[in-house]
């Protein structure tokens, strides 16, 4: 192994390049690829890419951090589908960090990224944003203006109050206390989607499960370390195994998909490479992410596990049911392998006739700020899907990502009449006899 092999990644990481068969299975299950038709955006390309900068038979140009940003989602669809377990999304984020160190990035990414990684910052920049959205509020002004691929006017508006004032640090059940967990809401919840954090409070609760909310929880830094900037990250993730990194709880919750890969296998692997690197990382950071990894669970897969904990839910004999399809974010069905328990709970419900929809699997184009970056490409990637939304014919779509939610409601054709909620969201609703007043009433969930 060369001197730059060493330097540039892992030595586990490295190893990925030379395991890749060149099949080309990866090639339909890569949605960029799918709307591209070109090798570079395949990642049997990108990863023949890789190897020649490992071995330094190439730069680390700015074609190749083109390439890894504008033809690339990370979302994982190839990690699925490869036979010989090549991790391209390991070996990719890799050299995104090593491209921004070489060409730095955008000074407005730079400053996001600040922003997210401190909670003092994004508490007054949540502040701040309301404020900007009520000046220039109003369908004439954001009708007409588009980030990206993401009409303004589908953008949801934040919250009141972030979500986890509206909460002491710890809720109990009514009754008895069947388990104990800690609760990562992550940046979405606490400032847009209140309601989902109140979902899945009231679910768990009613389960008898003990709701710990703790205070001082930030960004889980998955969107900044995918993007390069890995000394950020850094920050959130120590705050995380602060808080989260506990041995005296059944489990750490997440109802956002890309949180709970972030928790559940990338902060490992980070810290990890990092350690390998000769950077100043600790193995007592190493373990407690490896503790963390051991605890979490997203809250379907939690709730899924124990439905016999759940009061028993109305009757819906001789009533209409609630025609209900539901989208797998990439994060969560690729990330961690969470797919049947989300449809569980859905055919669980009295009061739901639920729908499988056809490719429920593939991503929606979003990417987090991929959609911004990349609109047009971004753009191909969200129509094909829509197109498989609206064929299910569905009242409901529930899904587990918060990304997504924004992504899929953006572009849903607004004559459909369907509205999109987290998959806790439509057992809640179930539970407590709303879900009918819901649908009839048209309202747009936020």
């Amino acid at each position: 192994m060369t001197k730059q092999q060493k330097e540039l990644l892992s030595e586990r990481t490295n190893e990925h390049v030379y395991h890749c068969a060149k099949c080309g299975l990866c090639l339909d299950a890569c949605p960029v690829y799918k709307e591209l038709l070109v090798e570079s955006a395949s990642p049997r390309g990108k990863v023949q890419l890789a190897k020649h900068i490992i071995e330094g038979d190439l730069e680390i140009s700015k074609k190749m951090e083109d390439i890894l940003f504008s033809q690339c989602l990370l979302c994982g669809s190839c990690v699925i589908a490869c036979p010989s377990g090549v991790k391209q999304n390991e070996l990719f984020s890799g050299l995104r960090w090593r491209t921004a160190q070489r060409h730095g990035m955008p000074l407005a990414k730079k400053l996001f990224f600040q922003v997210l990684s401190r909670r003092w910052l994004m508490s007054t920049s949540s502040w701040f944003g309301k404020w900007v959205r009520k000046i220039f509020s109003g369908p004439a002004i954001e009708s007409r203006i588009e980030v990206g691929n993401l009409p303004v006017s589908a953008i949801p508006p934040l919250n009141d109050k972030p979500f986890n004032a509206a909460y002491p640090e710890i809720v109990m059940p009514e009754d008895e206390i069947r388990a104990r967990i800690l609760y990562f809401h992550g940046c979405a919840t606490n400032y847009v989607f209140a309601d989902v954090g109140k979902a899945v409070v009231s679910v768990l609760t009613n389960m008898g499960v003990q709701v710990e909310i703790p205070r001082g929880q930030s960004c889980c830094g998955l969107p900044i370390f995918l993007s390069g900037d890995r000394k950020t990250a850094i920050r959130c993730i120590t705050e995380a195994l602060g808080l989260f990194a506990r041995d005296d709880v059944d489990a750490v919750i997440v109802d956002c998909a890309t949180c709970g890969s972030a928790l559940r296998h990338e902060y490992a692997h980070i810290l990890r490479e990092l350690k390998d690197l000769g950077e100043d990382v600790s193995e007592d950071m190493i373990e407690k992410a490896q503790l963390l990894q051991s605890k979490v669970r997203d809250v379907s897969e939690y709730v899924a596990a124990h439905m016999d904990w759940l009061a028993a839910m109305p009757s819906r004999d001789g009533a209409r049911k609630i025609r209900v399809a539901y989208h797998d974010p990439c994060h969560l069905m690729k990330g961690q392998g969470v797919t049947m328990q989300p449809r569980t709970i859905l055919k669980s419900i009295p009061s739901v006739e639920y729908v499988e929809m056809e490719k429920a699997g593939t991503c929606c184009g979003g990417g987090g700020e991929f959609q911004i970056e990349f609109g047009d490409t971004s753009a191909l990637i969200t129509n094909r899907k829509i197109g498989y939304i609206h064929d299910a014919n569905a009242q409901i779509l529930a899904t587990g990502c918060p990304g997504c939610n924004i992504t899929i409601r953006a572009h849903l054709d607004k004559n459909k009449n369907m509205q999109v909620l987290h998959t806790i969201q439509v057992l809640q609703k179930s539970i407590d006899g709303t879900l009918d007043n819901f649908i009839d009433s048209g309202i747009t969930a936020d």
